[in-house]
């Protein structure tokens, strides 16, 4: 049969018949059905991107009367002030430039909460417009920071807080535990949960927890902000009165980006969960710090202290919408115990 199919008729003729046999095969057998295992659903999952450094210049503002320090070389080109003006992304580029206007207009001061209506019969009304947060927190936001010892750049630990804003109330995670070699020696992990409404004012905290784990022994705090009867109450049964925008250890990092900085203080109060105390902050000049993100535009806010008491710094990032992005423990002995440095962010909903 071998040496029959050699001959080219015979070999097409063979390859024809064995098609059609095929082809009736698959039609007019029995359908097997393939095995296939039941696969769970793709779970829903969302990223959130890293903002957009923007180049936007900032709103000319009058300087702030202020006597600089003689450290500073040179004084800031514009008050803090200029800061709380929102930035539109990098790449989003109008339809069309704006056209330039004949003469360069007088800076004019606006009210806050309020704008003029149009004019109806010849008469102008002014009526009260919604009010809105110069500086709105983004709705949802993870930042990464390393722990060094010190000022050196022995890294010893991590932190990461996670923010949720949903309708008029948020939520403040932050997970701060040792890593590397210093987790051989020190195995500490603290846990902090801030949670409360928010609105253009910013954030109010109503309950406050830290739950701290090191070397299997636990240890847990809460404070509950009871605004109605204006009462702080602590776990440990204790309270005292309640001002009204009095903020946690953990969300006064995102509230001071709410605030007002067109002025040299910050007076606001703080409680870690045990006691409060009135802290008061110093605005300082424009900063750049080198971070793990690379250098970074900050404004310095440096709390008051008395020579024998701790404090600590923030820096707040210009180009991230003063979002924390440094801080700095100060020990009673004015040395810095630590630092946190960002080293990622990623917002959404902004």
């Amino acid at each position: 049969m071998i040496a029959a199919l050699r001959l080219p008729t015979r070999r097409i003729a063979f390859a024809v018949a064995l098609s059609v046999l095929a082809h009736a095969a698959i039609i007019w057998l029995p359908q097997v059905p393939l095995p296939h295992p039941d696969l769970p659903p793709l779970p829903l999952t969302a990223k959130l991107e890293v903002l957009q450094k923007s180049e936007s210049k900032p709103v000319a503002v009058k300087p702030r009367k202020k006597q600089q320090r003689a450290s500073n070389p040179k004084p800031p080109a514009s008050t803090p002030a200029a800061y709380n003006e929102p930035t539109a992304p990098a790449d989003i580029v109008p339809d069309a430039p704006p056209s330039p206007p004949a003469e360069p207009a007088a800076a004019v001061e606006t009210p806050d909460l309020a704008e003029t209506a149009p004019v109806v019969d010849g008469a102008a009304s002014v009526v009260a417009a919604a009010p809105v947060a110069a500086n709105p927190l983004p709705r949802q936001a993870l930042l990464t920071f390393a722990v060094y010892k010190g000022l050196d750049n022995f890294k010893i630990g991590e932190v990461q807080h996670q923010l949720e804003i949903g309708g008029d109330e948020y939520t403040l995670y932050a997970v701060t535990q040792t890593v590397g070699l210093a987790k051989l020696f020190k195995n500490l992990q603290i846990v902090q949960i801030s949670r409360g409404k928010t609105d253009w004012q910013g954030l109010h905290p109503e309950h406050f927890e830290e739950e701290r784990i090191e070397g299997g022994n636990k240890q847990s705090l809460h404070a509950a902000f009871d605004h109605p009867s204006q009462k702080l109450r602590f776990s440990h049964g204790g309270e005292t009165a309640l001002p009204p925008d009095a903020q946690d250890i953990l969300s006064i990092f995102y509230q001071l980006t709410q605030l007002p900085m067109n002025r040299e203080t910050i007076p606001i109060f703080v409680s870690n969960g045990k006691k409060l105390e009135k802290y008061e902050f110093k605005i300082d000049a424009e900063e750049e710090i080198t971070t793990p993100m690379g250098k970074l535009r900050s404004l310095p806010l440096r709390k008051l202290h008395a020579p024998n008491e701790d404090g600590f710094e923030i820096w707040l990032g210009l180009e991230y919408q003063l979002l924390p992005i440094k801080i700095r423990v100060i020990e009673r002995s004015g040395e810095a115990a630590g630092e946190i440095v960002i080293s990622s962010i990623r917002i959404a909903g902004s």
